[in-house]
């Protein structure tokens, strides 16, 4: 492994995949502490991604060599490796080892307008989605993000409304089993913010692209 020596726009990208579908952490392992750091997604939404983007860029700038798997039985896609150097990086760079309850967006990625377009980029990609609402006989488009982590939800709608998008937030309560939970949205709405969004944050997960493509030959719904 070797670690990147530029906050490019690619890793700013690739931090933003972890923020949505990563994890990492220390185990003890006969003894000797040992970093995993895993990546996961849908099994069929997002297998493209992972095959056609994630892959290569995570390789090229990690210099690792990833298989990414299907995990039938969980419904998810993605791979897992161990890797003292990666976790340390990753955990100096300022993403939090164990549960992401509390996750924010490092601030060497808010620095400059393309680091902060690339890093939503890729949570984007991994932990938003696009909904197109029937609405007076046309297709509305609802732009979303879910987190549940407070701080990260300030956050994303502080840069997207420094971006001059028209975002909102909100929250709701799930109940998680026996544990509730908070979860918070971030959504920007409407055909100009859409349109804008999809040019500027140019997200790269062929689901999104394809609701995209959807959306401009079937403007209207009968």
């Amino acid at each position: 492994m070797k670690a990147p020596k530029k906050v490019s726009e690619e890793l700013a990208e690739e931090i933003g995949w972890h923020i949505g579908d990563g994890s990492m952490n220390f185990y003890n392992n006969r003894g000797t502490l040992r970093g995993l750091y895993q990546l996961r997604g849908h099994i069929e939404d997002d297998q493209q991604h992972y095959e056609k983007r994630i892959k290569p860029i995570f390789e090229k700038l990690f210099k690792i060599k990833i298989r990414i798997r299907k995990m039938p039985s969980t419904r998810v896609i993605g791979f897992q490796i161990w890797n003292n150097d990666l976790v340390k990086f990753k955990e100096k760079f300022g993403l939090p080892l164990g549960k992401k309850r509390k996750i924010t967006i490092p601030q060497k990625l808010l620095k400059t307008e393309s680091l902060k377009k690339a890093v939503l980029k890729g949570i984007f990609d991994t932990d938003g989605g696009i909904y197109l609402e029937k609405k007076n006989g046309k297709l509305y488009p609802i732009i979303y993000i879910t987190t549940i982590s407070k701080e990260l939800s300030n956050q994303l709608l502080k840069c997207f409304k420094e971006l001059k998008f028209r975002a909102t937030k909100y929250s709701q309560l799930y109940n998680k089993k026996f544990n509730r939970q908070r979860a918070y949205f971030i959504r920007i709405r409407g055909k100009e913010m859409f349109q804008r969004f999809m040019k500027e944050i140019n997200p790269k997960n062929p689901k999104h692209q394809e609701k995209y493509k959807y959306f401009l030959t079937h403007k209207t719904y009968k």
